[in-house]
């Protein structure tokens, strides 16, 4: 059952945010959390469930969700620059339908569960403007389509996105790289990157970038996955989507290495925005490797408490009403959740834990 809008009712269970993991409750009142506590709720609750908190989907490319892929096609041909499929489509495809494709993105978004969106947004500043003005609360990360760096495209981006979001250092010269990096850090914005999502890539060099956070690390080293860890920079993994061609991300050893993670669905072309889902494909992964599945919950909110809402274009992002209630039963699979079958997704207007 989906729950939002203007609503009242109370909610009992867990509460998942910046904090932890731990019993409390939520009442609602005309779609607005008018207060959140820990412990048993004072009224007779409605639901029980679980009470996702300040999430945030980590790592999206919103503009394909209209895209559909044919199977069998290789990372490399679906989503390598300039002429995987992705970027044709993204060519070529009208602005009405990019659009579209946005907007219902952002809402499938919002009712999965996710406080806001980071969306490494293709096509330039044209293509920062066309996501400002359909997901107005997405946090924006660009990507310049100069052949060489242009300062003035550069200012056109920035004055639109919240940062800058690139492919991989095996995509773009090294030198442009850099001068992108430097106006970035300047600007005191955030700067993004794919790393070792097909092949493994030098991590020195990527550091020395001062990213916010990097992408994927599938073909990541223990090395690589400590320096970022030393580094403290996250590392947002997107099971999901990195199943589909083959890869796994490094869950259980960047848990017993020290970094941190956070979660991503990717490319709306493979998945959906569905953040329940994919922190449940977040925890099977991460069992499965030997780690510990219950890591999922600090990795639900780790961009949202260490770098967005540290942001001061990021802090008031969609910070509105309910968004939604998500049951689910497979989160029982989880050992803190036993016998609380349902998890309920929402953010919260008046009052933060």
């Amino acid at each position: 059952m989906i729950m939002e809008g203007s609503g009242s009712y109370a909610l009992e269970g867990m509460v998942s945010d910046r904090r932890g993991l731990r019993p409390g409750y939520l009442i609602v009142e005309d779609g607005t959390a008018v207060e959140v506590g820990g412990g048993e709720c004072p009224v007779r609750p409605d639901r029980r469930g679980v009470v996702l908190m300040d999430t945030v989907n980590g790592h999206t490319h919103c503009a394909d969700y209209g895209l559909r892929v044919p199977p069998g096609m290789s990372l490399q041909e679906l989503v390598a620059p300039p002429d995987g499929l992705k970027h044709r489509y993204l060519r070529e495809a009208s602005d009405a339908e990019l659009s579209s494709s946005m907007l219902r993105f952002s809402r499938d978004s919002r009712a999965s569960g996710a406080v806001t969106f980071v969306d490494f947004r293709e096509g330039g500043a044209p293509g920062c403007r066309l996501l400002r003005e359909s997901a107005p609360g997405a946090v924006i990360l660009g990507r310049p389509v100069s052949p060489e760096f242009d300062p003035e495209e550069m200012e056109g981006i920035l004055s639109v996105a919240d940062g800058i979001g690139i492919s991989s250092i095996s995509d773009m010269d090294r030198g442009y790289i850099e001068a992108v990096a430097d106006v970035v850090r300047e600007r005191r914005m955030i700067f993004a990157i794919h790393v070792s999502e097909r092949v493994r890539e030098d991590i020195d060099f990527v550091l020395s970038l001062d990213p916010a956070f990097v992408v994927h690390m599938c073909e990541a080293t223990d090395s690589d996955i400590l320096k970022c860890a030393e580094a403290e920079v996250p590392i947002v993994v997107c099971p999901t989507s990195n199943r589909y061609f083959g890869k796994v991300p490094p869950i259980a050893r960047a848990e017993r290495l020290g970094a941190d993670l956070a979660i991503g669905t990717d490319n709306g072309m493979i998945r959906g925005p569905d953040m329940v889902a994919e922190a449940l494909e977040f925890a099977r992964v991460a069992e499965a490797q030997g780690g510990d599945p219950e890591a999922v919950w600090s990795a639900l909110w780790k961009l949202s408490g260490k770098i967005l809402y540290q942001h001061k274009n990021i802090q008031n992002h969609n910070r509105t009403d309910v968004l939604a209630v998500v049951p689910t039963e497979e989160f029982t699979a989880l050992s803190a959740l036993r016998g609380r079958p349902e998890a309920v997704a929402l953010n919260e207007k008046t009052k933060r834990l």
